[in-house]
């Protein structure tokens, strides 16, 4: 069938008319095309084949709607030719951006050029309306009735997909016609638009090829700093200044942190702000809080959630910067009052900007204050104010945000993030990410436990050290501003200004281990000890286990009949009630044998206590009630039972008969309260205490040496307030020292003043009347104690989040000596057994802590120790080198103001060539799309490495003074190194963007189960009329797909666990379930976000600069 029709099939495209025709028209003078979408890398390819053809024009459309906007006229009114010329060349412009990067299509667009200048080409742009008419002209040089001519009309532009020679998913259909009358006509009309349109000079020409990188190649310098402009963003050129109060330092480092966490905060809803204790976070913090403030407008509602001890730090610098009636403040443990309507406090939508202080308390995510906190940051704003977006922002201050468990970070993300539509760039879903990281942290621990001997310690830190360092720099450090004291020293514009204002950060030194010397027989009491205290018999995990069972603890856990039923979860209340009791005796024997001594009869008193209520045939399990401090304080079991009733509680759910429980229970009772009276016995006869004879020692006759101890205070910190008062009272005793002052939580406000008096260097009234002071970790937070710079941890410190925080009480700004002084005691080990037995006592302790325990790790002596790396002034970490690249661009910002408006303006792909003796033949190449920004060094052997951006600026750093080398003599391999480095970028990005979308539509395990079982509450709803409760279904199971809240999730497989043991009727299912949905509903139910959801399809990712070496 003939036909003049054709749709950009592979034999009879757009391309290949033309091509016919310029190949078998006799006398083809003439090509004129009106188009509204032209590429020149398409006019290469048509070049080729109209090499004969005298005169080509073409006229291109432009979408005039902007023009109109900006120049504020009428659809009918002329528009500037400036302005014509101008719309014109930012598509250009744009066409070159996203052009392919190879050598044949930079040709084509440069012959484009070439051509105009020669005049082979005209090209004008019309002006006064959109031309959706597309139609070429192919003409003899006198076109008339009897000769050739031809023309074609329909969908396609003058552009690769148009003319068919590449692939396209657009269908195109045109028509060709050769009929005189029609050419004729068209042609006439060509004229007309023609004389209409604005021409496209040489002048304009030039101007907009120098926008574009094939103007000329960057030098070294600028491609460098290109690159650190463009990581860095308006933290360089950001000129926030703020009002200091009167008293408070305008310092550079903290003015700096303003700028990089407000802007995070935009970002991102919320951040880290985790510089080091003793920075002044909460003075950055609360300059930020008021920079939003100045922001929002007047109407701003700041929330600030605060460790009781620290309430008075918030307040009083909220005052002081003026922004205290814009906030509320709340303690960590009274959330559930702002849930509840309780206090004064506003509704939660009410608030704008939530500040948590120390909010690593919060990284457990099944802690109903966790759900708290994270209803309160994910809750939408109720009232926008100037700073628009319905999500809150959230600050979350921690000094140790990477000493905590995958798992824990992860949670803490999702105070601010939703779980499954990340603003992190490169991540679109946080649990899929983090998934592999607590995958390989588990594994971690599981083999380290398994490691009796430590012979793999080693090993395991540098697999530790690997895995946070992919957490640092995949996700946290995108969120976190974070300088330790070095950092700040390292930089010459902070360590000028602290030097200027007289700011001195003393150096920390490496702990000093006290080695106190137990003779033989204590030597083997207190490892026997130790291994009784942690060898707890487990059927499963140490069968063979000598130690106590901790069984006062664990009562529920051997309820059995109906009377279990009571307690879904007792297999896991009493494992974490024996781990918390066998951590603390561990505790107790090593700060002090009198502390020790003390919690052993207590242990011993409680469990004869419960065999006791056996005796009676009545055992109470009142989880509400201290039935301990009951039966301490004399009360009979009856008298106890009467007040748990009056409480409220019924009496069968808390007192028991001994048939309720396994006849093991009992037994086991028994057994540690023999082990018990023998370690009581045992400790009783003790009568040394090294630990103290050492310590007093040191007191007298090191520890205040003017050379050490300039100002005469020393800090001396314990966990256990027994100790406290035991150390007290010894020192008093015997040294005749009434200059000490003790602290703990039942004096701390008592003591405030004092302490602030006799310790705080910037405290105006200044007191020695006090020159020890020897605290519990009451103190370890939120006091300054830096008149003293010698801290004394009669404790062992397992953990460095604890330890850096007591040592940040005296390592503050403002400490008034230039060393920092720190002793920590542990006991002697004179043989590999003890150190065995000791080792072992720790990972047994280390299962329980990554379960349960407040502490993310425990640290032994030389985890301890390589804590104190980051003290080395000599150690540079990545924020050191991320805040020299920084300083570069702001020191260009500040002196070359035009060369650095040059250098920002430059166009994507810009790219250059050295020749400097390094790295032959290779490229380094810089891309970036919504997905993930990556770097790429591409060796001559053809391997594309990804690298992360400080390794590529080392490489890529560059004199002012340095010429770009010759562009020629790299195409041979530029163009192809750029290719590899794309290919890797999309097969990454590709891999990343399948999994993510695989995980969305299936959604993560867990979340695909809790959408199941609303889906069958659903279907369980089907025989009732319950249309209110099934729109409330919908909602939450859209919640749920979000990934806003932890605590739904976990309520729903709760509800769920609960009605599979119960198995209730049909009809009492379907009440329960709407109970609870409409409970659930009140809860979490918010509006959504319909911008919600990302495009899942993968962009091309843009060529930001690329550098070839000769």
């Amino acid at each position: 069938m003939s036909t003049k029709f054709f749709n950009n099939t592979p034999d009879n495209s757009l391309f290949e008319k033309f091509k016919g025709i310029a190949h078998n028209m006799l006398d083809f003078h003439a090509f004129q095309a009106v188009v509204g979408y032209f590429r020149s890398s398409g006019y290469f390819k048509l070049r080729e084949e109209f090499e004969h053809v005298k005169k080509i024009q073409i006229l291109v459309g432009i979408n005039i709607d902007n023009i109109f906007r900006k120049q504020s006229k009428l659809f009918f009114g002329q528009i500037d030719e400036q302005a014509v010329i101008d719309a014109y060349s930012h598509d250009f412009v744009e066409e070159v951006k996203n052009a392919g990067y190879d050598e044949q299509t930079e040709r084509g667009i440069l012959q484009f050029c070439q051509d105009i200048i020669d005049k082979k080409l005209e090209m004008r742009i019309h002006r006064s309306k959109n031309l959706h008419a597309k139609f070429y002209l192919l003409l003899p040089e006198n076109h008339n009735p009897n000769s050739d001519g031809w023309v074609i009309m329909g969908s396609s532009n003058l552009s690769d997909s148009g003319m068919g020679t590449v692939p396209s998913n657009r269908y195109e259909l045109n028509v060709a016609m050769k009929d005189y009358d029609d050419v004729e006509y068209c042609k006439q009309e060509f004229e007309q638009l023609w004389e209409q349109a604005v021409p496209l000079n040489l002048k304009d020409l030039e101007q907009m090829k120098a926008k574009t990188h094939l103007a000329q190649l960057t030098t070294p310098y600028e491609l460098y700093m290109k690159v650190l402009i463009d990581t860095f963003g308006s933290q360089v050129e950001d000129d926030f200044t703020m009002e200091m109060p009167e008293g408070v330092k305008d310092i550079r480092y903290q003015h700096d942190a303003v700028i990089q966490g407000y802007q995070m905060l935009m970002q991102h809803n919320g951040f880290f702000l985790a510089d080091v204790v003793g920075l002044g976070k909460t003075i950055v913090a609360t300059m930020i809080a008021k920079r939003f403030v100045e922001a929002n407008g007047r109407y701003t509602n700041i929330l600030v959630v605060y460790p009781p001890a620290l309430e008075k730090n918030w307040t009083d610098t909220f005052k002081l910067f003026g922004i205290k009636r814009y906030a509320q403040f709340v303690s960590n443990g009274s959330l559930n009052k702002i849930i509840e309507g309780e206090g004064n406090f506003r509704e939660k939508g009410e608030y704008d900007l939530v500040i948590v202080d120390e909010a690593h308390n919060f990284r457990g995510a099944t802690a109903g204050r966790y759900d708290d906190l994270q209803l309160i940051c994910k809750t939408p704003r109720m009232n926008e104010g100037l700073v628009k977006g319905h999500h809150k922002k959230v600050m979350l201050l921690s000094a140790t945000p990477l000493n905590n468990r995958p798992t824990d970070l992860l949670n803490l993300l999702l105070l601010f993030q939703n779980a499954r539509y990340s603003t992190i760039e490169g991540i679109q879903n946080l649990p899929v990410t983090f998934s592999l990281w607590i995958e390989e942290y588990d594994k971690l621990m599981r083999e380290r436990k398994l490691d009796k001997h430590n012979e793999r310690n080693a090993e395991f830190a540098k697999r530790t050290d690997d895995l946070y360092e992919k957490i640092r720099t995949q996700v946290i450090d995108k969120v976190t501003v974070r300088r330790t004291r070095n950092n700040i020293k390292n930089v010459p514009a902070y360590k000028k200004d602290l030097d200027d204002q007289h700011i001195v950060f003393p150096d920390i030194l490496p702990p000093n281990e006290l080695m106190y010397e137990l003779n033989g027989g204590l030597n083997d009491l207190f490892y026997s000890t130790m291994a009784i205290l942690t060898d707890t018999p487990h059927p499963e995990d140490n069968p063979t286990g000598k130690g106590l069972h901790y069984a006062r603890y664990r009562a529920v856990e051997f309820l059995q009949g109906e009377a279990r039923k009571k307690y879904p979860t007792a297999l896991h209340i009493s494992t974490m009630l024996t781990g918390i009791y066998r951590v603390h005796m561990v505790k107790r024997l090593e700060s002090s044998f009198y502390a020790f001594r003390r919690s052993l009869h207590t242990f011993l008193r409680i469990t004869e206590d419960m065999i006791k209520m056996f005796d009676q045939n009545k055992v109470i399990i009142a989880p509400d009630i201290n039935v301990k401090d009951k039966q301490a304080k004399g009360w009979e079991l009856d008298r106890i039972i009467e007040y748990a009733v009056e409480k409220g509680l019924k009496e069968e759910d808390t007192v028991f008969k001994g048939e309720d429980f396994s006849e093991r229970f009992l037994e086991m009772l028994k057994e540690d309260a023999e082990n018990l009276k023998d370690l009581c016995k045992q400790w009783d006869e003790v009568s040394e205490a090294p630990k103290l004879e050492l310590f007093i020692d040191k007191l007298e006759h090191e520890f205040f040496d003017k050379e050490i101890n300039p100002t005469g205070k020393l800090v001396i910190f314990s966990e256990s307030v027994d100790t406290v008062n035991y150390l007290t009272e010894q020192l008093q005793n015997r040294l005749h020292r009434h200059d000490i002052l003790d602290v703990c939580a039942s004096n701390r406000t008592n003591r405030q003043e004092l302490l602030r008096k006799c310790f705080d260097a910037n405290y105006a009234e200044q007191s020695d009347e006090f020159n020890i002071v020897i605290t519990s970790d009451v103190l370890a937070e939120g006091v300054n104690l830096h008149r003293a710079n010698v801290i004394i941890n009669y404790d062992s410190p397992w953990n460095a989040t604890r330890l850096m925080q007591r040592i940040g009480r005296v390592n503050r700004i403002g400490s008034v000596a230039d060393k920092i002084y720190n002793y920590m005691f542990y006991p002697s080990m004179q043989g590999n057994q003890e150190i065995h037995l000791y080792s072992n006592a720790l990972i047994k302790l280390q299962g329980f802590h990554s379960a349960f325990g407040e502490d993310a790790q425990i640290y032994s002596r030389e985890e301890i120790v390589k804590e104190f790396q980051m003290f080395n002034p000599d150690i540079q970490d990545a924020v050191d080198r991320n805040l020299k690249f920084l300083e570069e661009a702001r020191e260009l910002y500040r002196t070359h103001r035009k060369l650095y408006n040059h250098i920002k303006a430059l166009p994507m792909k810009s790219r250059t060539v050295r020749e400097i003796g390094k790295h032959p033949h290779s490229t380094i190449v810089y891309l970036s799309s919504p997905q993930k920004v990556e770097y790429y060094w591409v060796k001559a052997d053809g391997k594309a490495l990804s690298i992360p951006f400080l390794d590529a600026m080392d490489i890529m750093k560059a004199e002012m003074e340095e010429k770009p080398g010759d562009f020629a003599k790299v195409m041979d391999f530029h163009y192809e190194q750029v290719k590899l480095a794309l290919e890797s970028y999309q097969k990454v990005v590709r891999k990343v963007v399948d999994a993510e979308s695989m995980e969305n539509r299936k959604k993560d395990k867990s979340t695909n189960a809790v959408l199941s079982i609303l889906r069958t509450m659903n279907r369980a709803l089907n025989a009732v009329d319950a249309e209110k409760t099934v729109a409330q279904i919908k909602k939450l199971e859209q919640i749920v797909e979000l990934g806003v809240f932890i605590g739904l999730n976990s309520s729903i497989n709760s509800f769920n666990r609960q009605v599979k043991k119960q198995k209730p009727s049909s009809e009492d299912l379907v009440a329960q379930i709407i109970d609870k949905i409409d409970e659930l509903f009140e809860r979490y139910n918010i509006p959504l976000d319909t911008d919600e959801e990302r495009n899942e399809e993968i962009l091309e990712p843009q060529i930001v600069v690329s550098e070839s070496f000769i």
